[in-house]
Parts: structure tokens; sequence; C-alpha cells
């Protein structure tokens, strides 16, 4: 049989204009797209009842990313033993995810195709091949405000909110029926736990804080957890209001600026990132600008965080190996890739837009097809996905224009004529109507005319807790108000923002195969980058510019155009803490962060 072959879905595109995978809430429920809605939870459904043991299963390409540690659609004779996927803190990291969401979403076009569209009456079945063949796996824009009947916030997607869903009836193809939401979480077919077919639980024996992840039968999110009655979580719990509240958090001045999506917007500033490498990954190089410490996977980190949960309430978005297995994995890297491919599009005439600086390549510490301390190039095997069934290789110069894969974005569309002059592509009018558009999007007008723009800048060491992944939290106000909040501290009213690790635990147990190229770098002092923006919780403390008589004492700024005076705010003021699930860490024996 040979290799599975992802090759993108070919149907509904043209050699001049490619269907468009869309932000999901204008996807659904939109009645435009209502076919679709049923053919692709229809398809979702099937693939997450295939049997775990099946290497198109919704298990096993789940399990790519992480747990199981083990080899697919590969001979395992020909690799290294217990090493895992991961590409994260890697210059790869983009371009291992584009093939990765390429299969989940060729998958479920091809059982739309063969096993959900041959269900139905043969009068119906055109509509539903047309539909199918336009279909791309829509994204999660989860910098971009959602509409919520008169309120606008941020939010997960409509088409994962409830545990049951509208779709209509294959019987016939036109009445509706109800079944249970496959985007809402993914439940193990057989009713067995996810350890049964490998799974493990994430611990790190030192610290004694196991989650039983090989215990689930259903994904989580935002779930509480209790070691000793965790029955309700093994069986999947799902609170995305807690989510969107994450999403949410620490609003400034105003209530419009939030650091997601000001975040976002800077990823796309010429002046603000200057290279691929610093734009795609976490990991340390020595050519960084002030403002290079913003990059894409930082900002994807966090969003796993809000998204699964943090303190005391966990779910499978939050933990590396076990990320994928919850269905909103694959829409939020459709944004990711998304985010990827608009930084191709801006960036496609620099110099510096590929892996083209010899300063800026860096070590791999070694996945199942790349040796260890290798450099990363772009053509470094992409592991284990494969373009034919002759087992070749993706590679980054294969997947570099996602055109040549059948999709493209909104963003992304050159065929149309709002980029063209008499007739004529304009490449640079293209570009502005880009940069038009995100910033429609993100960009927070206050902070744009701010007198002066003020970032926190963070070095850490990834492996620091032997790869528990730990979140720093960031404050602007009296410290004695932390030593005295017993709440969560993601809750308190004076955090500016945070950075999560998404590190997978390093096993102390010698029989546990764990992650081995987390294993490596927990070996080495592995340096990550992130950046905060805090321009925004600044201007609320301006005095002309707030009720100085609400203010606490101290809280107040004369203006952001005296350095000297926003200096010495922040010597007073700025204060950070660090968390392990709901454990605060301590400092004199354990020192995660590199400050400078």
């Amino acid at each position: 049989m040979g290799t599975y072959a992802i090759t993108g879905i070919k149907a509904g595109a043209t050699t001049d204009t490619k269907p468009l995978r869309l932000e999901v809430d204008s996807w659904y429920p939109a009645t435009k797209y209502e076919v679709q809605h049923s053919l692709f939870l229809w398809a979702l459904r099937f693939l997450q009842d295939r049997h775990p043991s099946e290497k198109l299963s919704y298990y096993k390409i789940a399990g790519i990313h992480g747990s199981p540690y083990e080899p697919w659609d590969e001979d395992t004779s020909a690799q290294t033993k217990d090493q895992g996927y991961c590409t994260h803190d890697s210059l790869l990291f983009p371009c291992w995810h584009r093939p990765y969401v390429l299969l989940f979403e060729q998958v479920l076009y091809e059982i739309m195709e063969n096993e959900v569209i041959t269900k139905l009456p043969e009068n119906r079945r055109k509509v539903w091949h047309d539909a199918a063949a336009t279909f791309r796996l829509p994204y999660w824009d989860w910098a971009e405000k959602k509409q919520r009947g008169d309120s606008v916030v941020y939010d997960v997607p409509l088409i994962a909110k409830d545990a049951r869903i509208e779709v209509y009836n294959l019987k016939d193809g036109s009445t509706k029926v109800k079944i249970d939401n496959p985007m809402y979480k993914f439940t193990m077919p057989d009713g067995l736990a996810m350890g049964s077919y490998g799974v493990e639980d994430v611990e790190d024996g030192t610290m004694e804080i196991p989650v039983r992840f090989s215990k689930s039968v259903g994904t989580s999110r935002w779930a509480l957890y209790e070691p000793e009655s965790s029955q309700s979580w093994e069986e999947g719990e799902v609170d995305n209001e807690m989510a969107a509240n994450a999403l949410a958090t620490h609003k400034w001045y105003k209530g419009e600026n939030v650091p997601l999506a000001e975040m976002t917007y800077r990823l796309f500033l010429p002046e603000y990132i200057k290279s691929f490498a610093q734009f795609a990954t976490t990991k340390y190089n020595t050519v960084h600008d002030p403002t290079g410490y913003l990059n894409l996977e930082f900002v994807h980190n966090n969003v796993h965080n809000w998204t699964g949960g943090t303190d005391k309430y966990i779910g499978h978005m939050t933990e590396v190996p076990v990320a994928a297995f919850d269905p909103i994995f694959f829409m939020h890297h459709c944004n990711v890739d998304r985010q990827f491919a608009i930084w191709q599009a801006l960036n496609e005439n620099s110099t510096d837009n590929w892996f083209e600086r010899e300063d800026e390549q860096l070590p791999d510490n070694g996945t199942w097809s790349i040796e260890k301390g290798a450099i990363d190039t772009p053509d470094t095997p992409l592991a284990p996905f494969h373009k034919d069934t002759e087992a070749t290789y993706f590679t980054s110069n294969d997947i570099k224009d996602w055109t040549k894969w059948g999709y493209s974005y909104p963003e992304l569309q050159p065929w149309l004529s709002e980029h063209k002059k008499d007739g004529v592509f304009k490449k640079d009018l293209y570009i502005q109507n880009i940069r038009d558009r995100l910033k429609r999007l993100y960009r927070s007008p206050e902070v744009e005319h701010a007198p002066a723009d003020v970032i926190i800048n963070v070095e850490y060491k990834r492996f620091a807790l032997g790869g528990i992944p730990y979140t720093l939290y960031f404050f602007l106000g009296d410290e004695k108000e932390l030593v005295q909040y017993q709440e969560p501290l993601y809750t308190h009213p004076n955090l500016v923002g945070y950075v999560y690790t998404f590190t997978t635990p390093v096993h102390n147990n010698a029989d546990t195969a764990g992650c081995k190229n987390c294993k490596e770098k927990s070996t080495e002092n592995t340096i990550s980058t992130a950046q905060i923006p805090i321009t925004a919780p600044l201007l609320s403390r301006v005095s002309s510019l707030t009720d100085v008589s609400t203010a606490a004492s101290g809280y107040s700024l004369p203006s952001l155009t005296d350095s000297d005076h926003v200096a010495d705010h922040l010597e007073k003021n700025l204060h950070w803490r660090v968390r392990v699930v709901c454990l605060p860490i301590n400092f004199p024996s354990i020192h995660p962060l590199h400050q400078t």
C-alpha cells in the first residue's frame, strides 16, 4: 500500500484561484454553508469513531503531535527508539504543522466523499459533492472579537460551544437531527481510557503533580482536576466560558486593547520582526533587536494555555503530549498556519524571509529523522508526513507555497480585482490591503498613537523545571496585593500579561519513554524568548488620561514621554510570579528566568 500521500484537496481549486479556509464564526452558522456544516460534523464524527488502532483514526492522527510516542506511517526499524515528532522551540515549528493540518483536512474530505455522501439519497448527492469540493478547514482567529448577541467579545468558536449540535439527517439530506458534537470534545470510540492505547500520564516524580491523562476517556477544557476524585474529568468536562474569559483577561484602557490582539498585530509589522527565525520560534538566537523577542510560537503557546486551562483547571490543550486530542486544536493551528502564510506574503521580497541567515540557523536536538545537533534547513524532512506513497517526506521548501496544496485565506486572494489597477495586479496594493485588514482586525488606536511604546522582553529557561510547563505572570501594582491575593493569579486585576512555556515533562522513570526531544533539551540551558507589550496598561495610569482619584496610591504615571518617569514607575510596580499548575516556585533553589 505504501505511505499515505498528503496532496491537499484538489477539488474546487483552479490555476488562479483556491478555495478559502474561512474564519470559523463567519462560516458557522451561516446558512450559505449549511451543507458544509453537516459534511464537516458528520465527517469528524466518523473520524472520531474509527478504532484507535487504525492509522487514519482520530486517535492516531492526534497522537502524532505527542503521546503515545510511537512511529506513524513509517518503518519503525529505520527510526531511533523513543524519539517523538515534536518541533516546538524550533525553526521548523510553523513548517511542520502545515502538513499536519493538511493531513487532518484531507482525511476529513475523503470521509465526506467516501462515507458521508454515499449514505445520502441519490437525488441529494450532487449538492453535497459540490459543497465538499470547496470545503477547507476553518480557522479559529482567537485574536478577533466575536459577535455574541448584542456584545462583541473574545470567545471560542460557536461550533465548539454545545455538547449537542444540529446537522442534516443522512437518511434524507433535508431534515435536521441532533448528534453529540464532535467539536465539543473527543470521546474514545470504544469507551476505553486513552492509556489503553499508549497515552501516558503527564507527571514529574520530583514535584508529584501527576495528571492522569492515561485515564481520560474524553477531552477536557478548563475542567477542575482533583486527582483523588476525577471521574467526571476523566470522562471529559468542558467549560468554554472560562476559556473565553481567559482569552479576554487583563483588558486595559477603555477595555479595547487585549494583549492577544496587540501581540498578533505586532507579528506583522516590518519594523518589528525582521527575519523568519525571529518570527517563527521561541528559540533564542543572538541577533535579537529589542522588538524581536515577540514570535508566533510564543503567542501560540499562550492560546494553548488559555484554551486548555491553568491553575487547578486542566484541559488537554494545555499539555503538549495530548493537546491535539482536543478537536479545537486543529482550528487553532489552522489559524497559526494562516498567520504564517500572511507573514510570508508580506515578506516575500525580504532577503531574510526563509532560512537564509547563517547566524540564525539553529541546531536541532533531534526528532524521528533529525540528528541531534543538526542545523534545521529548508530541506530537513518534516517527519512523519509524506508527499507520495513512496515514503518521500515533506520539507519546508515543499510547503513554502501554501496555494500549491489547494487552499488560501481571506486576506490572501491576489486574484481579486481590488488588488488590480487598470486590470493589472499590483503587488504594493495587495500588500497594503493586507496590512489595512490586519489593522482593522487587531490594532488598538490608543496604542498606535501613544507617545512611547513599552514592552517586557523575556528570556527564560524552557526546561528549568524538568520540562514541566510553567507560567510567568507579570503585574503592575503594589506587590503587597499579590502576597495577599488568594484567588488564582490569572484573575488578578493587575495582571498585564503572561508567558506559558508549553513544554513536555521529562519522565524520571527510566522505563517511560517520554519525549526524547524534550529529554535532550532538558539537559541543556535551552533559552526561549517572549514579549509582552504593556503600553496599554501604562496608558491607563497616565494622569491626564485617567481618573486619578480612583487610582490606588502610587499607581498614577505623569506621562509616557518621560522615560525616567516610566522607568521609575516600572521599578516600583512591575512584579512577576511563576506557577506550575497551582504551585508557586521557590526561587532560592530554582531560577527559571535569565534576566537582562
